[in-house]
């Protein structure tokens, strides 16, 4: 049974979204995740109307005033989340973006407090270790108060980090696609080919059995 190409379809077209949304990623910076928000914002928004609208209209007959409540409750509340995410998603980003810095600055010092704690006294390599480590984590501090002081700053480096991990994995996704391909078609091509040596085969066969029951002299 030949095998289908929908895999390595799949995964082209995966590949190629992943590659185009790394690409708006960078090349929006720091308005990216606004811009997500915004979207996933309209998109609850519109559903939840949508099935709030539904389930006025078409309530079943066999469902309880509670559960009518309930389900209604939660579209309303739904719906306005929605409508929150798309009204406050510079708000949200920015927040996202501190708290992120936070939780970098805590873990860097975190990490050089218990680098001091542990290090191996009276060794040259852990002495080198322990610098380069604290260098490290500095760094990572650093950047960490920048996410604090510069929400738009903390956005743009995610998003270009995002961004180029999101097209790695597209460019990954579709190498992988054409290497299934490949195998496929190859696996196809010995399908019909072992096919067609088993027809081959079979009126070879069929021949030799009629040429044994021919009457001896004909």
């Amino acid at each position: 049974m030949k095998k289908s190409l929908f895999v390595a379809n799949s995964m082209t077209i995966t590949g190629i979204v992943l590659a185009l949304i790394g690409v708006v990623a960078i090349v929006c910076g720091e308005n990216f995740f606004e811009h997500l928000i915004q979207i996933a914002g309209g998109a609850i928004a519109l559903m939840s109307l949508f099935m709030l609208v539904m389930r006025i209209a078409k309530s079943k007959d066999g469902d309880s005033k509670l559960e009518k409540s309930l389900m209604i409750i939660m579209f309303a509340f739904a719906l306005i989340g929605g409508v929150l995410l798309f009204c406050f998603a510079e708000q949200l980003t920015r927040i996202f973006a501190i708290i992120l810095g936070a939780i970098i600055l805590l873990g860097a010092v975190m990490m050089i407090i218990l680098t001091l704690m542990y290090r191996e006294k009276g060794s040259k390599l852990s002495l080198v270790y322990l610098i380069s480590s604290i260098v490290v984590l500095i760094a990572v501090g650093i950047l960490g108060f920048l996410f604090i002081r510069d929400p738009e700053f903390g956005n743009k480096v995610m998003a270009i980090v995002l961004g180029i991990l999101m097209i790695l994995l597209g460019l990954l996704l579709l190498f992988e696609s054409f290497m299934v391909r490949k195998v496929i078609k190859l696996f196809n091509d010995n399908l019909l080919t072992d096919g067609q040596n088993a027809e081959v085969e079979t009126v070879e066969a069929e021949a030799e059995v009629i040429d044994e029951d021919k009457p001896a002299g004909e």
